[in-house]
């Protein structure tokens, strides 16, 4: 669909933050996110003792490698042809040639699966691991001032052993990854001169206390709640119905987080106000769990694909990871009101318009925009 045969300007005004103004000049934002880039790969390095490793853009669609996300048809992933001729240099002498060495393939989603079977690859041992810069399209998300249909993430795996698979050291990591964003706000507070809105330390909770505490709330409005209350908060085991049969916190696949020893890092946004989702990982399924999980989820079909069976048959090591977000630290650490001010999106005419008219927000564009040369 070309953008100007969508009929409706499909982000909610009321997330649109009142009387903004942007902490910095462009060129400077750009400047601090080259700031906040360095930063964060030299600690998680560090911190986490991970290497950078190169990242794949597409995966063969029938190994099942790629993250199902919630599984719904809306967020399958981008598929495409590659032509992949093994002789002749490239030249296409026959029909049958061109088919017999193509494949299809899915644009990455994200690398969740992708990362434990490097930790076997590279031959990481117990502690060690790797990161990697990850960009992925998200078809199915509808865009709003904190999602667009490109995801980026600083993407993290490391290998574990059975005396690490337990909440505790789930959460030992994610007070190791909250020093990092801490120590990194403090640094653009230094250098760029925003006031910090981090509160010192998080808050771990569990999606049965957020229900207990807001019943009535939807979920993304008990999870505004809790940030309000506390400032930051992870919230433990995601996947899994509440007790009384309400949804889940979040819908998740059930390949790669084992639900019980996984969540999200959630921040109270200092432009919006409302939640701010950083980081999803978790302790991975070994092969209870994942047999577990695909049969609540009725995908035991899974079970034969190389990934799956691999766990299953305890070939692939234990492993933490997971992902946090770029953009979204961007935005959250530069106090901007909208994602696409750090990050280059698809969006309508209609959205740049209503961003600018209603919260004087410049959307970086895609192309050339009605006004651009006013």
């Amino acid at each position: 669909m070309a953008p100007t045969e969508c009929p409706v300007q499909y982000m909610d005004p009321n997330l649109l933050p009142k009387s903004y103004k942007a902490t910095l000049t462009k060129k400077d934002a750009l400047r601090a996110g080259m700031a906040i880039r360095r930063f964060m790969e030299d600690r998680l390095s560090k911190d986490l003792n991970i290497v950078k490793s190169p990242g794949p853009l597409a995966f063969e669609a029938s190994c099942r490698v790629n993250d199902d996300l919630d599984g719904s048809e809306a967020h399958k992933a981008v598929g495409f042809h590659i032509m992949n001729i093994a002789r002749d240099r490239g030249v296409i002498k026959k029909t049958q040639e061109k088919e017999k060495f193509g494949m299809d393939a899915e644009v990455v989603q994200s690398l969740a699966n992708w990362k434990r079977i490097m930790l076997k690859f590279f031959d990481f041992q117990v502690g060690e691991g790797l990161f990697c810069e990850s960009t992925s399209i998200r078809k199915g998300y509808k865009g709003d001032v904190t999602h667009s249909n490109i995801a980026d993430q600083w993407d993290w795996e490391i290998r574990i052993d059975e005396s690490m698979y337990n909440v505790e050291f789930l959460k030992s990591t994610v007070r190791k990854i909250w020093c990092i964003l801490k120590d990194c706000e403090a640094m653009i507070a230094r250098d760029f001169c925003i006031q910090p809105s981090l509160p010192p330390s998080i808050h771990f909770t569990d999606p049965e206390e957020l229900h207990a505490m807001w019943p009535g709330a939807s979920i993304h409005e008990r999870e505004t709640n809790a940030v309000r209350k506390w400032g930051a908060i992870f919230i433990i085991g995601m996947g899994w119905p509440l007790k009384d049969g309400s949804a889940p916190e979040e819908v998740r696949s059930p390949s790669y987080d084992n639900w019980n020893l996984n969540g999200d890092i959630i921040v109270r946004h200092p432009v919006t106000g409302y939640r701010h989702e950083l980081s999803s990982m978790g302790i991975r399924v070994n092969a209870s769990t994942l047999k577990a999980q695909l049969e609540h989820r009725g995908m035991t079909e899974l079970e034969s694909k190389p990934y799956h069976s691999a766990i299953l048959n305890n070939q692939l090591p234990l492993s933490i990871g997971g992902g946090i977000g770029i953009s979204r630290l961007l935005m959250l650490l530069l106090q901007t009101g909208h994602i696409g001010e750090v990050q280059v999106g698809v969006w309508h005419d209609a959205h740049h318009a209503q961003a600018k008219s209603q919260a004087g927000i410049e959307l970086i564009p895609d192309r050339i925009l009605p006004g651009f040369f006013a």
